[in-house]
């Protein structure tokens, strides 16, 4: 009986050597697999965070340049690509009670599960907070913000969330017969539409220009002040021009852009 158990033993430890070898390569196999797999993830997303940071220029240049339409092209596998209308409104107030209201939507790419990020601005570079609360810009400022942030998966947003506001110079108005110097303003604002969404692997991010509204307001003083908020954030500029001027003029300017996939 010793000499039959004996002669197992080395049976037995071949067996258990075999089962943790195997163990330990199945593993590092999970690992690296999982490794690896996680480089995709993080490499697909900073790709498309890259083209959405070219698709927020893309998106002004429909907008409030030449027209027409622009497209960046998405070439997803495990990144999402949604279209979202968020319950805020941008209230924007001229002067005394001018009130203009522009429905929040945005485009977000979000990442898959492995993938990380902290709250940054990705466009324009700047800090987290103090961009995400600038609603009104001036010349050369971007309307569109591109930011990232985490809320149970890694997402960078395009939204739109700004307002333009430059003063364009003097013009002369008849009052009663006579010629009055003013102050002349204008305002930029986009106002987003989806159109057809939808598609898989390869997809065109579409920004169609459908049009701009124009709206003239006059005021009585050389400068105008204006005010917007945002789910509960506040900003306001004072427009100021000519002091010589007799009134001012403020031209508001809102483009329809149609965001689609096809």
């Amino acid at each position: 009986m010793g000499l039959k158990g004996r002669a197992l033993s080395p049976v037995v430890a071949t067996v258990i050597l075999t089962s943790i070898m195997l163990t330990t390569v199945a593993v590092a196999v999970y690992f690296s697999t999982s490794l690896i797999d996680a480089h995709r993830q993080r490499m697909e997303y900073e790709s498309a965070k890259e083209l959405l940071s070219y698709a927020a220029t893309a998106f002004e240049q429909a907008a409030l340049g030449t027209g027409g339409a622009r497209y960046v092209r998405f070439s997803l596998a495990s990144t999402g690509l949604n279209f979202e209308q968020t319950p805020y409104t941008l209230e924007v107030t001229l002067g005394e009670g001018k009130q203009i209201s522009l429905q929040l939507r945005r485009v977000s790419i979000c990442a898959a599960p492995l993938v990380t990020t902290v709250d940054r601005v990705i466009y324009p570079e700047g800090g987290f907070l103090s961009e995400l609360n600038k609603l009104i810009v001036g010349a050369g400022e971007p309307i569109a913000l591109v930011y990232e942030s985490f809320s149970g998966r890694a997402c960078a947003f395009l939204e739109p969330r700004r307002v333009r506001a430059i003063y364009s110079g003097v013009t002369y108005v008849i009052e009663d017969g006579r010629q009055k110097l003013y102050n002349y303003y204008t305002i930029h604002a986009v106002e987003v539409t989806f159109g057809g969404l939808g598609g898989a692997g390869t997809i065109p991010l579409i920004f169609r220009n459908k049009g701009v509204t124009v709206l003239e307001y006059r005021f009585n003083t050389p400068s105008v002040t204006i005010s917007a908020s945002l789910n509960g954030i506040k900003s306001e500029r004072e427009l100021t021009g000519s002091q010589e001027a007799s009134g001012s003029i403020v031209i508001v300017k809102i483009s329809r852009v149609e965001v689609a996939t096809g």
